[in-house]
């Protein structure tokens, strides 16, 4: 769907008029600019006004930095010739995202960057561009000049009682939005989790179990470079599996557990370094040899970050001579001889004890026994979909977003997750974010549910 632009969408809030957004227009031209930034320093409304309407158009959560309470050593992230160029600035760490302040929250090339580079996922936020520049301005100067100091202060933040917490207090603006009909009650399907019994349920990892060397999987969306590898794998006695797409890989290593990867780091669907942090990061497979290719990633910083941030065995970049790259396959394969793997029964065995302490309300409890299951199984769309619920129950509303997210990255075409993003998305005021998962639950819905699809989706459009 086409976005409305920013001041198209202040003059149908009647937070600005004609002549205000003309003259700002006028401005831009002749001095260029963020429309949003002249709006702030012309006074032509506010700025949570101006913050509400960025949120609505570009679908991610505003910022009011004049409101927030940064911790500084947040800046450490990203350097300040980094941040200043690409108009971003750091507001700190929740778990493993980096919270990043961005002027333009569609800028992926910045976002795959600070992913890469911290070794984090990144969550955007927009703010206006002017305010942006001007905190940047004082926070790395304060950095600069007593790394003592824990904390930046916005000139309308107030400590919460108890002082800020460590990870500091965000003001975070959503946009208004009147409250979908659907409710979020216990008891309705959205809080519902489907227990099957099939092995299929948690994705029985399939041994290899036809004759033949060992078997390698090759992740790459160059066809010639998929030709080569598996000629030169064939000759050496090696069985090869091929993937070109980020979804089509993570299958291959849950049904086949290949005795080594070789993995391109650009790939579509996924990117290739998330691909190889959540094989390494899992109790099933993290022990299978990963080496990552790329054309892009240049240079030992990033084959060091590739090893040490996302676990990576080895980094090699293209082109690359195939005699070296054999040579390292034949070293990890011949290491990793004695692979051991969590047998499927344990994972699914965790995954039915979390979904019976959910049904008799152990929330704490189910959450750790999925947690676990996602640990053995961190392939198993069933696993994500059943802790999404749960967190859901514990009111735990952005973690059980992460979950639902999860899901449909594994499996896209399921009705029911896709239906509690939208829910959720559009109850937090994430408009064009809840327009997008209406869409694509409108294309899996079930005949009974199209209806109520369509009635969510025609009232936000």
């Amino acid at each position: 769907m086409q976005k409305a632009p920013i001041g198209k969408l202040l003059l149908e809030k009647k937070k600005i008029d004609q002549a205000q957004l003309g003259a700002a227009l006028e401005r831009q031209r002749a001095q260029g600019g963020r429309l949003a930034s002249i709006l702030l320093e012309m006074g032509a409304t506010g700025e949570e006004d101006l913050l509400r309407a960025l949120s609505e158009q570009l679908g991610v959560p505003a910022v009011d930095l004049a409101g927030c309470i940064l911790p500084l050593a947040a800046a450490d992230l990203v350097p300040l010739q980094v941040a200043s160029q690409a108009s971003i600035l750091p507001l700190g760490v929740r778990d493993d995202q980096v919270l990043l302040a961005m002027a333009n929250p569609q800028d992926q090339q910045t976002i795959d960057e600070v992913k890469f580079v911290t070794g984090r996922k990144v969550e955007p936020y927009v703010v206006i561009d002017v305010r942006l520049r001007q905190v940047q301005r004082e926070l790395y100067a304060i950095r600069q000049r007593d790394p003592r100091q824990e904390f930046w202060r916005g000139m309308r933040a107030h400590d919460p009682a108890g002082g800020p917490p460590r990870e500091g207090l965000l003001a975070v603006v959503a946009p208004e939005l009147p409250e979908p009909d659907v409710s979020l009650a216990p008891d309705e399907e959205i809080l519902s989790i489907e227990v099957a019994t099939s092995p299929e349920v948690l994705g029985e990892v399939a041994a290899a179990a036809s004759p033949g060397g060992k078997l390698v999987l090759v992740v790459d969306d160059e066809p010639d470079i998929v030709r080569m590898l598996e000629k030169a794998l064939s000759a050496e006695g090696y069985r090869v599996l091929t993937a070109t797409r980020g979804l089509e890989a993570l299958q291959a290593v849950k049904n086949h557990s290949p005795a080594l990867i070789l993995l391109d780091a650009m790939l579509p669907e996924i990117h290739g370094f998330e691909i190889c942090k959540k094989i390494k990061t899992s109790k099933r497979f993290g022990e299978i040899p990963v080496i990552m290719i790329s054309a892009v990633y240049r240079g030992w910083r990033y084959a060091l970050d590739a090893k040490e941030a996302y676990g990576a065995d080895d980094f090699f970049e293209k082109p690359f001579r195939i005699a070296q790259l054999l040579k390292r396959v034949r070293e990890l394969t011949d290491a990793g001889a004695a692979l051991a793997q969590a047998e499927p029964e344990v994972a699914n065995a965790a995954y039915q004890r979390g979904v019976g302490l959910y049904r008799e309300k152990k929330l704490p409890e189910a959450e750790a026994a999925l947690r676990e299951a996602g640990q053995l199984d961190p392939f198993s769309p069933h696993v994500h979909y059943a802790l999404a619920n749960v967190l859901l129950a514990r009111n735990l509303v952005y973690e059980a977003i992460q979950e639902f997210e999860a899901t449909i990255e594994l499996k896209p075409d399921l009705f029911a997750p896709l239906r509690s993003l939208a829910i959720l998305y559009q109850k937090k005021g994430f408009k064009n974010k809840a327009i997008e998962m209406w869409e694509r639950a409108l294309r899996c819905s079930p005949a009974g549910e199209r209806d109520e699809v369509k009635a969510q989706l025609l009232k936000l459009l």
